[in-house]
């Protein structure tokens, strides 16, 4: 008889099979038509993590996303307090986690869409609803409300990203989280290098924030400067030229080859 990993892995290389073939409902069905509630939302959340670093489509991975959400909910709903919490809370994580994979700030050889960071901004909304709904508490509020920021800066948006990222901020201090709280004042500084007005305030800001985090001797602060810097590298590139008054000034991260910063861990993934 075949242990429940075993059988998991079964389920798993068939989705995914079905996955690869374009067949996002299919690959669904073979795992929520078999698999108990809480052993399904792991496996699709695996499969959305495949779909992005092995498939390397965007599309495919916020498909089957969607389908995740709607299959935990809807469990959710029919189930007792206590599962349907953690349910709801695995939902949750699967579109935060989706939701950022659709970020281009990663910088990851990866194409992204206008119409991924969309999806991804919608997931990012859902995933702030089910914190909301949850009580997940300022830590939790803080990281998505970045998320939100991030996409919304992607997406062109950006005083309104700015005003999230401010948010955020608010939230990390709330938590008393001071270097998430650092990091989410940053990417305002990254925000508003963007914009004319306030290009030379952001730049001056950005420099100041990343010099004091790399004055912390701590990983998550190193982590925190990685990103911002990786962030700065792949935004430069991306706004509209009329935007930066001297594209040259903002390319801060390259490295000899104009390569983005290499980051070995990104903790991109929601708890």
């Amino acid at each position: 008889m075949e242990s429940e990993e075993t059988h998991s892995s079964h389920l798993e290389s068939r989705a995914f099979a079905l996955l690869a073939a374009g067949n996002v409902s299919a690959a669904v069905a073979a795992i929520t038509e078999v698999a108990e509630t809480p052993a399904a939302l792991e496996v699709l959340a695996h499969l959305c993590q495949r779909a992005y670093r092995d498939l390397k489509s965007v599309s495919l991975m916020t498909a089957l996303a969607w389908e995740a959400l709607e299959f935990g909910l809807k469990r959710a709903a029919i189930s007792p307090d206590p599962d349907a919490i953690r349910y709801r809370g695995r939902v949750r994580a699967i579109a935060y986690n989706v939701g950022a994979n659709c970020w281009p700030g990663w910088g990851d050889s990866i194409e992204i869409k206008p119409a991924d960071i969309a999806q991804g901004l919608k997931l990012a909304e859902r995933s702030y609803e089910l914190v909301e709904e949850l009580g997940l508490g300022d830590k939790a509020i803080g990281t998505s409300l970045w998320l939100i920021g991030a996409l919304q800066m992607a997406a062109g948006r950006v005083s309104t990203a700015i005003a999230q990222f401010q948010s955020a901020e608010a939230a990390f201090q709330a938590a008393q989280l001071p270097l998430p709280a650092a990091m989410a004042r940053g990417y305002v500084a990254l925000a508003e290098k963007a914009l004319p007005e306030s290009h030379l305030r952001g730049t001056d800001s950005l420099t100041a924030i990343l010099r004091s985090l790399r004055g912390i001797e701590s990983q998550e602060a190193q982590f925190f400067a990685d990103q911002l810097l990786t962030a700065d590298w792949v935004f430069s590139s991306r706004w509209p030229p009329e935007w930066v008054p001297n594209p040259g000034s903002v390319r801060v991260a390259r490295d000899q080859n104009g390569a983005a910063p290499a980051i070995s861990d990104r903790r991109r993934e929601a708890d």
